[in-house]
């Protein structure tokens, strides 16, 4: 079992934001200021708080528990991991809030299956879980940092099922509601780093 960040700077005064990507990854970044960017946690035997089999909300995540594994290329994750989304505002910007979502199916490296197969790894109960929106409603209700770090961190859940490649489409909104030119303005960010899990046996949560 390994619990993994997906790291994601966003800014809404540079050129990347004006694209409508993520921060680039950079190697002179500290480890939470690694955009484009995988970490993994390494507190042996234990899980970060707040991280579980499902969708929720984590404060805000402490450095020193977290190694920096690699920048934005095809990440190997196996089954019985966690994975956590992280976007975090990059340079200065203004305060905002942010919905974020996420938008799974099979790479077209993997061979289509013969039967039915589930489209994504992630579980909603007993139902794959192929979209993941962690809000729907206007910009001005849209949810602030979950973390005193100015982050939003979210936990996504555990990896199920055989392997498989993935493309994994993570995208985020941003509503400006600081004082200022910008205040009011909408921005939307999207980038896909492909998932592949590699081994068929189950991890378990650890208590």
């Amino acid at each position: 079992m390994a619990v993994y960040v997906y790291n994601l700077g966003f800014s809404t005064t540079d050129a990347y934001g004006a694209a409508g990507e993520f921060e680039p990854y950079q190697s002179s970044q500290s480890v939470l200021n690694q955009s484009s960017a995988w970490l993994v946690y390494n507190v042996q035997g234990q899980l970060p708080p707040g991280v579980w089999d499902g969708l929720s909300a984590l404060g805000a995540l402490n450095a020193a528990q977290w190694n920096f594994v690699q920048g934005n290329t095809g990440m190997n994750i196996k089954t019985g991991d966690y994975v956590i989304l992280r976007f975090f505002p990059a340079a200065s910007n203004p305060a905002c809030n942010l919905r974020a979502t996420a938008v799974i199916g099979r790479g077209t490296s993997t061979a289509a299956p013969g039967t039915p197969s589930n489209s994504a790894p992630f579980m909603a109960g007993s139902q794959p879980r192929p979209v993941i929106d962690l809000d729907n409603s206007p910009g001005s209700n849209w949810p602030g940092p979950t973390g005193t770090d100015g982050a939003w961190t979210y936990c996504i859940g555990m990896i199920h099922g055989n392997p498989a490649d993935y493309t994994f489409n993570v995208g985020a909104s941003i509503f400006v509601t600081a004082q200022g030119p910008q205040q009011g303005t909408t921005m939307a960010y999207g980038q896909d780093p492909q998932m592949h899990v590699v081994t068929t046996m189950e991890g378990s949560a650890a208590a």
